[in-house]
């Protein structure tokens, strides 16, 4: 299963709670990635590479919705784990 952290509103909350979640869940198959919100100029990508991107790959979405960045970056997100459900992808309105 491939799980998609959210770094701001998620992981920066908890961070020793959400490591130990990383490391089980890679312990037990699954693979965890971070995509954020964030863009990936230096002083807003510093913080996230120096703690989650320590224990795994961060993408960086910055203004795209952040399944496009995960897809665009190779990855087929099984799981998101986010604080704004409505930065993923765009909903259709019926």
């Amino acid at each position: 299963m491939i799980i998609a952290l959210d770094y701001d509103g998620t992981y920066a909350v908890d961070p020793v709670f959400w490591n130990k979640f990383i490391l089980d869940a890679e312990d037990a198959g699954h693979k965890v990635i971070c995509v954020t919100g964030r863009d990936d100029r230096e002083d807003f990508a510093k913080p996230v590479l120096a703690s989650i991107g320590k224990l795994c790959q961060v993408i960086f979405a910055g203004s795209k919705w952040k399944s496009d960045a995960a897809k665009e970056a190779g990855w087929k997100v099984d799981v998101w784990i986010d604080d704004m459900p409505g930065m993923i992808s765009p909903v259709d309105l019926i």
